[in-house]
Formats: C-alpha cells, sequence, structure tokens
C-alpha cells in the first residue's frame, strides 16, 4: 500500500496481503542488497520519513470519529532487516519508543515534534535481535513472530508475546529488549490457537493485571464459542478466560491502556472491494473481570481514502498540555506494496 491515494487499486493491495509468494518476489526484486550486522549484535539504523495527511483527497480534514490528527510519517531504512513491526511501547513524555517485528527484531527511536506539537521525525536508537529464554538470538519466523509488546506499571519490565509457537517472555528491564527474558507461563488453551490466532495484543491494566487478546482464537464455549478468545493474567491467580465479541470483519491487532484506566482496542479488518480498515473500541475498565465478554464503544474508524495500513501497533501516552495522544504503528510484512506507518492523534475529550 505504498500510495494509497494514487497507487494499487484494492485488487492490486488484496493480492500483497494474500499472496506471501508474490510478496516474496516484490521484496526480492525491490529491496537492496542485504547486509547483515553481526548474528545478535546491536546496531545503528538510519531511518528516512515522509510526511503524511489523514487524508490525501482532502488536507483540510483533520478529524476521524473521536480522533484529532496530529502527524504522521512513511518511515523508510537503509536495512533490510528493517520491516515488520508489530507493536510498541512509548515513554510518558511521548519521546522514546521501543518496537517489536514479527521478524525477531526490536527496535528503540525517538520521536521528534515540531512547534505546534505535530509528529514530525522519528531517530533510531539501537535496532537489535530478540532472544530466546536461553540468551540465543531468536532463529526461523516459528519463533520470531513477535505480536505484542506492553510495558509493566512501575518498573516492572517489558512483556512480549509471540505467535506460531505461542509463549509470553519478561524482559525484566522495562527498556531493554536486548537483554535475556524469562519465560511467563502462558494461559493454558493457548497452546491449542492456529499460527496466525494466538496472542496479537497486550496491555498491562492499572491494577497491575495483564489482559492479552488473541487475533482470532475461538473463546470458550461458556464464553460464545463465536466470540474471541481474551486471558486475564492476575497475581496468585493465573490466568482466567474471557472473550470479545467481534462486531464486522475486524479482528484485535493490538491495544493500551488510557490514563482513566480503559483499554483502547486497535482492530483491522481487509476485504477485496475496500482493501484496510482500521477501528478503536474503548473498553471501561470495570467490564474486565474474569468470564465477561468485552465489547466496548467505537470512537473511531479509519478506512480508504484516509491514510491507512496494516496498523497493529498502539500506544498512549498524555502530552504536556494534557491532550491524550494516541500513536499507531503499521506492519509492512516486509511488503514492497505495503508501509511502515507511525501517525499520532489526540483523543477528544467525551467522544
Amino acid at each position: 500500500m505504498r500510495h494509497l491515494r494514487s497507487g494499487p487499486a484494492p485488487l492490486l493491495i488484496a493480492l500483497a496481503l494474500i499472496a506471501p509468494v508474490l510478496s516474496a518476489l516484490f521484496v526480492a526484486v525491490l529491496a537492496p542488497p542485504l547486509m547483515r550486522p553481526a548474528e545478535g549484535a546491536v546496531g545503528s539504523l538510519g531511518l528516512s520519513v515522509r510526511a503524511l495527511t489523514l487524508n490525501p483527497e482532502d488536507k483540510a480534514q483533520q478529524r476521524v470519529g473521536a480522533l484529532i490528527w496530529r502527524g504522521g510519517l512513511v518511515v523508510t531504512a537503509d536495512d533490510r532487516d528493517f520491516g515488520g513491526l508489530s507493536d510498541l511501547a512509548i515513554d510518558p513524555a511521548g519521546r522514546e519508543v521501543l518496537a517489536v517485528s514479527d521478524s525477531g527484531r526490536w527496535l528503540s527511536a525517538t520521536l521528534g515534534y515540531d512547534g505546534a506539537g505535530r509528529l514530525a521525525s522519528i531517530t533510531a536508537n539501537r535496532f537489535g535481535h530478540l532472544r530466546g529464554i536461553d540468551g540465543a538470538p531468536l532463529q526461523g519466523k516459528r519463533r520470531q513472530d513477535a505480536e505484542a509488546l506492553t510495558r509493566l506499571l512501575d518498573g516492572g519490565g517489558l512483556v512480549v508475546g509471540y505467535e506460531r509457537d505461542h509463549r509470553i517472555r519478561l524482559f525484566p528491564a522495562s527498556n531493554d529488549l536486548a537483554a535475556r527474558p524469562q519465560a511467563l507461563a502462558a494461559p493454558p488453551r493457548l497452546s491449542a490457537a492456529a499460527l496466525n490466532s494466538g496472542v496479537e495484543a497486550l496491555v498491562a491494566l492499572a491494577d497491575g493485571r495483564l489482559l492479552a487478546f488473541t487475533e482470532s482464537q475461538a473463546a470458550t464455549a461458556a464464553n460464545g464459542a463465536d466470540n474471541y478468545a481474551v486471558y486475564l493474567w492476575e497475581d496468585g491467580k493465573g490466568w482466567a478466560d474471557l472473550a470479545l465479541k467481534p462486531a464486522g470483519l475486524f479482528r484485535p491487532t493490538g491495544a493500551a491502556l488510557l490514563p482513566d484506566g480503559d483499554v483502547l482496542l486497535l482492530e483491522r479488518r481487509f476485504t477485496l472491494l475496500g482493501g484496510v480498515g482500521i477501528r478503536l473500541r474503548q473498553i471501561p475498565a470495570a467490564a474486565i473481570t474474569p468470564g465477561a465478554v468485552l465489547t466496548g464503544a467505537e470512537i473511531a474508524e479509519l478506512r480508504l481514502p484516509l491514510t491507512v495500513d496494516n496498523f497493529e501497533g498502539i500506544a498512549v501516552h498524555q502530552t504536556a498540555g494534557g491532550a491524550t495522544r494516541l500513536t499507531l504503528l503499521s506492519d509492512d510484512n516486509f511488503n514492497a506494496l505495503q508501509r511502515t506507518l507511525i501517525v499520532q492523534f489526540d483523543l477528544v475529550a467525551g467522544g
């Protein structure tokens, strides 16, 4: 989805998303010569950016639903290993970000803002390989597929969720994904999930619990087998089963904690005719209890011709002026027809 306004029609986008062989051919032809750092090394990364508007066909548009556009960037890099970014965490000041990729990499970067507080730049600090509990860099797609990232409260570390080989890992330091992680017990039912139906979103709740959304694993019969499995971890109690009630063709891709304790759920849908669509739902903190079927209220939906792509990551911080700022990150799947985007919105109080 390199240029959604004047680029390929939705059918071409569809082919890119559903034909991995075609995608691989595009990457092989268009990508620069592969220059990899030593296995497991932490290196530098040169990033280039181009500014975006919310609506390429109506540059005056600044709002969609309860969101106000606060800038966006198309990001490219001088390293073929860059891409596939699937989730991110952000510091309270909205400057420092950490991201994980579904190719077993991690990135730390610094965001820059213009005089009006709009997102204007991103500079890479470090770029390296995620490691296993044995300390060795992860090898093979089955082990490398990191899809979810959250930072525990009070310096408790970083938690990463993986698909394919479904598992959850704790990085004890709150800003270090280069370290050797510790294994966390995964929800018992998670091992039965299909390759791409496991944990897609993690969010640390204000009370210390951990909430995990699967992409599409069926919930228990008690929670409605037509719903998607959600898991809630509580210290001393382990994992409890919840569910998310689907609405339309959307599936969870990311989640973040709002200042009031509610959860903001990022969802994505794809159709041949409509292309990619993104939706945000706000789930009340009080609704997150064992056995609950979560729904939430829609606060925005993004679809063409608005700037959209395969958004999988979401993070929230509060600006110096008190606004609730959302940062969204897209996964380009290492595909020449998709892009790595990082965009920001302010959440309108009261919708």
